[in-house]
């Protein structure tokens, strides 16, 4: 077996004394370090390295969510790759089902511990190059707004009268989601079935249980049941919002039929609008007005330690 470790390598990311507990962890086995470039850097990279591989790989993921996805979409279709992960980032939400980043923080674990097939959700739509796949959770609608807003005021700066030191994706909840994040045309279809007729608040299609840091949005979501656990909020009034989110973070919302909430789980789920909308794949942001989800069981092999 082969290990591949991938780690942050932009400016300002890297940690040279990383290097060394590598090198202790992996004395004697055949390994090498990918440090990345940029963002997807890693994608192209594994795509291009992975077939010229004659035995199995296992690729290290040392980083949060966001690291995961993209080695995830870089090794799909590679019958010889296996993904580990080094749970050292800002958000871990898809290791929680396995008990949480605390098991996922020792190389030597990792070296000895099985590799196990998962589902992963592949998404595909007008304006996406190529598939996107996700390992965890797809969501859009009032969450998605707050993160793609929250990016941009990242990126660009927030508007003239914002307090200096606001958080941007606090702005972008109360400036932004709050005002027009609850009356989303979207409309969801689940294996065919129409879920919404009116607009929505929020929608999740989980592979696994946890989003955002904090909220265990799809508590019943098994990664080897070949199916994609799909969560339709319905827009809901101030106060409608206010008594669910603490429900909706402990993942009780699902404890017993609510008028506000459809739960589905299918092989197929189609989104459509007549505009554009924010889609969060994993952290990913994308944006567009027409999707289609697909269900690939098994399509990755994870490394799941005791």
């Amino acid at each position: 077996m082969k290990h591949l470790i991938v780690v942050n390598g932009r400016a300002g990311s890297y940690d040279p004394s990383f290097e060394a507990k590598i090198k202790e962890a992996f004395e004697g086995l055949d390994y090498e370090i990918y440090k990345t470039t940029g963002p997807r850097s890693v994608i192209g990279y594994l795509k291009d390295y992975l077939p010229k591989q004659k035995d199995t790989v296992r690729v290290y993921a040392c980083g949060g969510d966001g690291t995961v996805h993209e080695v995830v979409n870089g090794v799909i279709g590679a019958k010889n790759a296996e993904v580990a992960i080094l749970a050292i980032g800002t958000g871990n939400d898809f290791v929680k089902i396995y008990g949480g980043k605390e098991k996922f923080q020792d190389f030597a674990k990792l070296i000895k511990a099985e590799a196990r097939p998962v589902d992963v959700s592949e998404l595909t739509g007008e304006g996406v190059e190529g598939p996107l796949y996700s390992i965890n959770v797809i969501n859009f609608g009032f969450d998605a707004i707050v993160g793609a807003m929250g990016n941009f005021y990242k990126e660009n700066g927030l508007p003239k009268g914002a307090k200096e030191g606001t958080n941007p994706y606090d702005y972008a909840l109360k400036h932004d989601a709050m005002k027009h994040g609850r009356f989303n045309d979207i409309v969801v279809y689940a294996d065919g079935e129409k879920l919404n007729e009116k607009q929505m608040l929020l929608a999740t299609l989980a592979q696994g249980q946890y989003v955002g840091g904090q909220f265990h949005c799809a508590p019943k979501s098994d990664n080897t049941d070949g199916l994609i656990d799909v969560c339709v909020l319905k827009t809901m009034t101030f106060l409608g919002l206010g008594m669910i989110i603490g429900t909706y973070t402990k993942g009780k919302h699902l404890d017993k039929p609510r008028k506000k909430i459809v739960y589905r789980q299918a092989k197929e789920i189609k989104m459509n609008s007549p505009k554009d909308f924010d889609v969060c794949v994993d952290g990913e942001m994308i944006k567009g007005n027409k999707f289609t989800v697909k269900v690939i069981p098994g399509a990755v092999k994870v490394v799941i330690p005791a």
